[in-house]
């Protein structure tokens, strides 16, 4: 008596197909929470640094003399690590455009302190505008371009 013996079909190849058509999306999905998570850091950077900034601000005794913008902004930058580049906001300066402005350069930031340095417990408000653009170009392209994050922290004078 003889047996017929019949051989399983190999299925093999449609695991492949099957990774083969999910794997981009699962790796863009992945770039995406990636570039997602490095926004919400440097978001939580840049408003800490504003907070830092802002109280550097109101330990100043003589607040409505020269501004010591040079010290605000080498104390905010302190605060954020990774090399970014933070820059007093030009409106300052120019007294023509409008402020605060925001950077135009990706991955660069603005640092605009307020007006109002008058001593005798004002308010003080320190702003950092930064101009987030994500890794990857298919992200930037998805959500229509790079992000302004802004942050910013108000204190009363101390002195």
């Amino acid at each position: 008596m003889s047996r017929s013996r019949s051989l399983p079909r190999a299925k093999g190849g449609q695991a492949i197909v099957e990774f083969a058509i999910f794997a981009p999306l699962i790796f863009l999905l992945l770039l995406g929470v990636l570039d997602f998570g490095r926004a919400v850091v440097t978001y939580v950077a840049i408003a800490e640094a504003a907070h830092d900034g802002a109280r550097q601000l109101i330990l100043i005794k003589n607040i409505g003399s020269t501004p010591p913008d040079t010290t605000l902004i080498a104390a905010t930058e302190a605060e954020i690590d990774g090399g970014v580049s933070l820059q007093e906001d030009p409106c300052i300066a120019s007294g023509t455009t409008p402020c605060p402005s925001t950077p135009t350069t990706p991955n660069t930031g603005y640092i605009w302190i307020t007006q109002n340095r008058t001593p005798g417990h004002n308010e003080v408000t320190v702003k950092v505008t930064y101009f987030y653009a994500p890794l990857t170009d298919i992200i930037t392209n998805a959500i229509g371009g790079p992000i302004t994050l802004t942050a910013s922290s108000s204190m009363r004078a101390e002195y």
